[in-house]
């Protein structure tokens, strides 16, 4: 559905007689495929009624009553970033992101990754399909500039190797 919905803007762009960068067409279908990956994670793999719940401290779970360290939420936290990574590094594609200066590009990306999670966690709530949780607005924010941050660095990488290729 979602690459559809690119491929419709595609269709719309070019009936208008509007320039669409195949680098953008490319990285909405990335986004739109990997948006259905978290969709399907978040929201409709979950029965609704299931989950009913706001937590607001960051640390949530991840210490128990008696001071004991919980390895299980230390996982959940990772896995919520690890949710974000891919998702930054495909946002990063998009020519609106990469051709700003480094700091612009992180702080877009930042912005994003928290509106997108900020959305899923609301849906959760509304939907009862998940606990909102600042702890995973927070992570699943941090997933996404890490994505960025690999980005950048392949990005400058291959920079060099041009460079070193020219001289």
């Amino acid at each position: 559905c979602g690459v559809g919905i690119v491929l419709l803007i595609s269709l719309f762009c070019y009936l208008l007689k509007h320039r669409m960068r195949l680098s953008n067409l490319l990285a909405g279908i990335v986004i739109a495929l990997y948006g259905s990956v978290m969709l399907q994670l978040t929201l409709i793999c979950r029965e609704s009624g299931s989950r009913i719940g706001i937590e607001l401290d960051l640390f949530h779970g991840l210490i128990g009553p008696d001071n004991d360290f919980r390895w299980l939420m230390l996982a959940y936290v990772v896995l919520n970033c690890m949710l974000f990574i891919p998702y930054g590094f495909a946002l990063s594609l998009f020519s609106g992101i990469n051709e700003r200066k480094a700091g612009m590009q992180c702080v877009l990306v930042l912005l994003i990754s928290l509106a997108t999670s900020l959305l899923i966690e609301t849906t959760q709530l509304i939907t009862e399909r998940g606990y909102y949780e600042v702890q995973d607005l927070f992570v699943n924010t941090m997933g996404g500039v890490i994505g960025w941050c690999v980005f950048r660095l392949i990005y400058m990488l291959g920079e060099i190797m041009l460079r070193k290729r020219e001289e």
